[in-house]
This record gives structure tokens, sequence and C-alpha cells, in this order.
């Protein structure tokens, strides 16, 4: 199968970013998180991907994932078809479309990006005014970067 995005081949890490349909706050919903990062922990193993930042945000969710860069496609299809078909059946959520077609992504060039795309992730709950201060997020990295707390999903942090 080719690639959909050829150039992606030459990174290891990305700043990934993907969408519910038409901006839905599917994340408001009971144990919704949950389920995300159920589905983003299988999904790193499967692929041996590691996750350096993320957030879920009640529309959306951004990611800093290192992986090589032929898998991220099939990576972020497992990940987007488990939340379609088999998280939220478990959820009684029904609905035809549960995502935007495809997803964002932006291969990390320097740690100055890195830097930049992670602060940003952390900074989303804030901006947005769901917290204050971006570590009382718990479905963010920014727990495990700011506080001695573990996150719900392992970060990985030697970049």
């Amino acid at each position: 199968m080719s690639l959909r995005y050829p150039e992606q081949r030459n990174f290891s890490c990305f700043f990934v970013t993907t969408t519910f349909s038409r901006w839905r706050k599917f994340g408001n919903i009971k144990a919704v998180y949950e389920k995300l990062a159920d589905s983003l922990v299988f999904c790193c193993n499967k692929y041996q991907a590691n996750i350096s930042g993320y957030v879920f945000m009640p529309s959306h969710l951004h990611l800093l994932l290192f992986i090589e860069g032929s898998d991220l496609g099939n990576f972020m299809r497992d990940f987007k078809k488990y939340i379609a078909q088999k998280a939220f059946r478990d959820l009684d959520i029904v609905s035809k479309d549960i995502w935007n077609e495809g997803y964002d992504r932006i291969g990390v060039v320097s740690r100055k990006v890195f830097i930049t795309k992670l602060e940003y992730i952390h900074n989303n709950p804030v901006k947005s005014g769901l917290v204050r201060s971006h570590e009382e997020w718990r479905w963010s990295s920014a727990v495990d970067y700011y506080t001695k707390n573990a996150g719900v999903i392992k970060v990985y942090k030697d970049w």
C-alpha cells in the first residue's frame, strides 16, 4: 500500500490533531476520555510508538507521537476505528460519523518545535477555560511534566 503522505517517512516524531465530527463535544460524555486513553495505549503497544505529549479536549485531541513515519496512518486508522466501532457502542453512543475525515500531522524537525508543540498541548485546556492551570487538566501530559504524579497515559520523556 502506498503512503498517502510520502514525506512523513522522513520523520519519527509527529504533532497530530484529530477532531470529532462537526466539532461535537463527545469528550463531555462520561467515560469517553477513558476509552480514548485505552485505545491510544493499545495502538502504542501494537505499533511500538511512544507518546511524549497529549491532551484530550471535548471536541478534539492533540498528540506528540514518536512512531515510524510509515506506521502513522495505520496507527491513526486503528485508533479512530476502535473509538468509532467498539468504544462508542459500549457507551451507547449512536452516531454515523464520529470523526472528521483524516487527521492533521506535522513532522517535528527540532527540539525547539517539539517544545513549542508540547507547550501548545499543555496550554489548550487553559485557553479553552476548562482549568486555570495546565496541570489541573487530568487528560493531559502536563500532569506528568509539571507534577510528581503520573497521568492517565505513560509519557515518553527521553526526547
